[in-house]
């Protein structure tokens, strides 16, 4: 940072949420600046510049007002601003960082020039798309189109986690023009496949270390990560909770893991919205976790998202109409880039047949990956015998249904809870512990 060089940078991510998350941990990071600031003033002036710890941080175009100090734009006071506007604001500030989505980055350049004359218009000089490997081309250019030539472009991502959304199989595209230029790709693997420099990433700063230790395992190791954390932080105890929903939220067990018997549903599961809803209603009441921070849902389906708030309200937020405005449940592709402290993943799928027939969605290691890394504090899987069961003849539905299985018989190893829910049977497994002193039970059959 030149104190005579403006250097403004653009933010980018394809859901709000994950924005959102994004630019509260940059308010995070200035506040901890400060303080090293204030008690080690002589120190950090060798290493930072003052101002860093002030940098204005601006959301563009969001969907409520963001917490300060991020300011919005159209400002809260001036919500008629209009969007011309918006460029002239940031153009007076020397230093700044912009976050809203690639649609809302567009709509900052076309609102001042015009659709005909949106390149070429010089605004950043430094573009970070984060979950880059969830952004496809198209959106990323719209991103950058207010990035100077010279500027530098820093993609975030993990190919690991979910790819764009497609509609369409492009990767079988037969039209020569769809194979060459491949814009359904994510951003992320593109950049990967042109050899540019990386840095790779071993530390998580979320997740509890059995999270990234049992990550490491099963998904890293094969890029050669040496994923780890050192959090170890757990949920509270709490007295007088009901057998089933006490072992679930055992502080003891970072990860549990659910297994009941029913066998009968494919893209609703009214059973297993039952069997967590005594979890869920403890966690958001009695911890008090609410549905932007603290607690979230991740569900495969729509549909067992809609059911999920309709048969608990109290997992969501609603205005004056009656509209839900936040919710703690949504689906694997929506969470990704978000966080909670503690994240519920309802599998839903049970059906052995249709298990078999839909493998490629549910047993798609990115899908289950993305689940397991959005919480800090505690992961509850929740899955039907027959999912750590599947068994297929395609050498690829084969080998991502590892993931699942060793999930349960080589992580959850501790049985914490065994019984049965409206006279379907359940158990209730823990994630290892060296304090489990040969606890354990007869494992589900997963093979």
């Amino acid at each position: 940072m030149d104190a005579d060089i403006p250097f403004r940078v653009a933010v980018s991510c394809h859901t709000h949420a994950a924005i959102n998350v994004l630019l509260g941990k940059l308010v995070e990071t200035q506040e901890q600046l400060a303080e090293l600031m204030a008690g080690h003033p002589a120190i950090t002036r060798q290493y930072f510049r003052p101002e860093l710890s002030s940098v204005p941080l601006y959301r563009l175009k969001p969907k409520e007002e963001p917490n300060s100090p991020i300011l919005s734009l159209p400002p809260a006071d001036q919500p008629k601003m209009g969007e011309r506007t918006f460029w002239g604001h940031l153009e007076r500030e020397r230093y700044c960082v912009v976050g809203g989505t690639p649609l809302a980055h567009r709509s900052l350049v076309v609102s001042k020039h015009g659709t005909p004359r949106m390149f070429g218009n010089l605004l950043f000089q430094c573009l970070i798309i984060d979950e880059a490997s969830q952004m496809n081309l198209p959106l990323a250019m719209l991103a950058a189109l207010a990035l100077a030539p010279d500027g530098q472009l820093i993609a975030v991502g993990d190919h690991r986690q979910m790819p764009p959304i497609v509609k369409h199989d492009w990767a079988n595209e037969r039209r020569r023009t769809f194979q060459e230029y491949r814009t359904y790709v994510s951003l992320f693997e593109t950049l990967l496949e042109m050899g540019l420099p990386t840095i790779r990433f071993s530390r998580s700063f979320r997740l509890h270390s059995e999270m990234a230790d049992f990550l490491r395992r099963e998904i890293y190791a094969e890029d050669g990560i040496e994923f780890h954390s050192t959090e170890t932080r757990t949920l509270p105890t709490q007295i007088g909770l009901d057998p089933f929903v006490e072992a679930v939220l055992a502080p003891d067990y970072p990860i549990v893991v659910i297994v009941h018997d029913e066998d009968r549903s494919q893209l609703r599961n009214v059973f297993e919205q039952n069997l967590i809803a005594p979890v869920l209603e403890t966690l958001a009441t009695v911890y008090g976790l609410d549905c932007r921070t603290g607690l979230g849902v991740v569900v495969p389906h729509r549909a067992q998202r809609a059911g999920l708030r309709d048969a608990l309200p109290v997992l969501s937020e609603v205005d004056e109409t009656g509209t839900i405005t936040h919710s703690s449940v949504d689906t694997v592709e929506r969470f990704q880039g978000d966080e909670r402290l503690v994240i519920v993943y309802s599998a839903t799928e049970s059906d052995p047949q249709y298990l078999v027939t839909a493998s490629k969605f549910l047993m798609d290691p990115r899908r289950l990956t993305v689940a397991l890394s959005r919480a800090r504090r505690k992961i509850i899987v929740v899955a039907a015998r027959s999912v750590f069961g599947i068994f297929s003849s395609d050498e690829e539905t084969f080998k991502n249904a590892q993931l699942w299985k060793n999930l349960l018989r080589e992580e959850c190893t501790a049985l914490l809870w065994d019984g049965d829910a409206a006279g379907i049977g359940a158990q209730v497994w823990g994630s290892r512990h060296p304090d489990d002193n040969g606890r354990g039970g007869s494992k589900p059959d997963a093979d």
